[in-house]
């Protein structure tokens, strides 16, 4: 895997972590990493920028075995740098606030030349809303490559949604070595060996809270749009939206009724400027795609009084039995094949909703 100068250059500037401002200071200056890295010796302004690790990457300019290194490391472990001096780095990011300088990449860097559209959700995200952002992202995934983070729930859902396909990128508030949480791990290499992961940060940078809203930027500077599914009034997929709506991007929000605490941000973001969305054409229409309708499986007299019987929400199963007449000994089965056929969903405790 080769790179130009500059990009080395890049590359070794980025491994020292310096903050953002600083990064950006000195390109500014020099305006080409390589006359930076060429010149960092006689500069003595650069000793005021990096401070304390002035002195390490002096030193580590010396001889070259530093960066043959870094980048033998990097290639060892499958990570491709896509800096911003890349013909692979996403026009639609560069343009957006604070572009990240390198992109950490696991997996198909290809689909960073495909159109793309985002799809992010909260941890707390109800089993029905998690089975309709699976649905959503696997269609979506015909036209776009489906962007998202890698938290529990929404994200988990999209991910799920597109993965078959391999058309998803997951980005990452921390490094490529590590996986957050760590229960997750075992999806984060399927995400690498079927689509893409993504990172700002050195591979070796460890979760921080603070590091995520940063993150979001990424997620909504990669993407045509994006879905908020789920979203309490304080979540961070606030942040993606409103970074979204920022660069120009249409931004599409799930509706929930009154009350539901776990749908309170998507509620006050159709308030002030996503587009209510409950199905899928709210999206495909608004980037002029007609996706053809999937025939659904057909139902039994009976499945149809349960889907009837749902319409008003998530119920137990004695409740469905006595709301239907259909024998609570007949009903688990009945409800499994629903579930199959993908017209509901469980919710934990004998409940069941409609996707």
């Amino acid at each position: 895997m080769g790179y130009t100068k500059e990009e080395k250059a890049m590359i070794w500037l980025d491994s020292f972590s310096p903050e953002y401002p600083k990064k950006a200071a000195a390109l500014a200056r020099f305006r080409d990493p390589y006359k930076l890295a060429a010149e960092f010796s006689y500069t003595p302004w650069l000793k005021d920028v990096f401070g304390e690790k002035y002195a390490a990457m002096k030193e580590s300019l010396e001889g070259g075995e530093y960066l043959r290194a870094l980048l033998s490391s990097y290639e060892e472990k499958g990570i491709r740098c896509v800096t911003c001096f890349s013909d692979l780095y996403p026009e639609e990011l560069r343009a957006a606030e604070d572009p990240p300088f390198i992109l950490y990449c696991k997996g198909n860097v290809r689909l960073l030349r495909e159109r793309r559209f985002a799809i992010v959700g909260s941890r707390v995200t109800r089993p029905q809303i998690l089975a309709k952002t699976e649905e959503f992202a696997a269609r979506l995934c015909e036209r776009f490559v489906i962007v998202t983070g890698f938290a529990d729930g929404g994200d988990s859902a999209a991910i799920a949604g597109a993965l078959p396909s391999g058309r998803v990128i997951s980005v990452l508030a921390y490094g490529l070595d590590h996986a957050y949480p760590a229960s997750n791990a075992g999806l984060l290499r399927k995400v690498e060996e079927k689509g893409l992961a993504v990172s700002e940060y050195i591979p070796s940078r460890t979760p921080q809270k603070y590091l995520f809203p940063a993150r979001n930027r990424i997620i909504a500077g990669l993407a045509e749009g994006v879905l908020v599914v789920s979203g309490g009034a304080k979540s961070g997929t606030r942040i993606t939206a409103e970074c979204a709506f920022n660069y120009g991007r249409d931004v599409f929000a799930f509706p929930y009724a009154i009350g539901d605490k776990t749908g309170e941000g998507c509620n006050r973001l159709i308030k002030e400027y996503a587009k209510l969305t409950d199905d899928l054409v709210d999206i495909t229409s608004a980037f002029g795609i007609n996706l053809s309708a999937k025939a659904s499986e057909p139902l039994s007299a009976e499945e149809e009084k349960v889907l009837a019987f749902l319409q008003e929400g998530a119920a137990h199963v004695s409740e469905i039995a006595r709301g239907t007449g259909i024998g609570e000994g007949a009903l688990p089965a009945l409800l499994v094949l629903l579930q199959m056929k993908k017209r509901i969903v469980s919710c934990g405790g004998n409940r069941w909703a409609r996707c």
